[in-house]
Formats: structure tokens, sequence, C-alpha cells
């Protein structure tokens, strides 16, 4: 048995959390990945909402009655 394979085992598989060290470019790239589809999201949805009100508004389109909206 070799000692240093058999810690470099250990550090590859079962000890990654402790060696991790937050950086800038770290916690930018984890609050991109949990917020951009977020905010993308909402834009997407808000332009669609705000374009279906104006032709409401220009009367292109009858709103539907609906009970649920």
């Amino acid at each position: 048995e070799d000692p240093a394979l058999i810690r470099w085992a250990y550090a590859k598989s079962q000890n990654v959390y402790p060696t991790f060290r937050p950086t800038p470019t770290t916690s930018f790239l984890g609050a991109a990945y949990a917020l951009g589809p977020l905010l993308f999201w909402i834009f997407v949805l808000k332009a669609d909402r705000d374009r279906k009100e104006k032709c409401f508004q220009e009367g292109k389109h009858k709103r539907p009655f609906s009970v649920f909206f």
C-alpha cells in the first residue's frame, strides 16, 4: 500500500468541501447561476404581459373571459 496514493484518493473523493475557498470569482459565478435564470424568466414573462396588455388597450384583441384570471 502506498500512503501517498491513499491520501490522494481520499482528497479527491471524500474531502471536497474543506478545500473549497470562496473567492470573488466563485461568488460571482454562484450568484450568476442562481439569479441569472430567474431574472431572465422574469424579464421574458413581463415583456410578454406588457405586449398583450398593449394589444388589449389598442383594441386589436378582445380580453378573454376567465374565472381564474
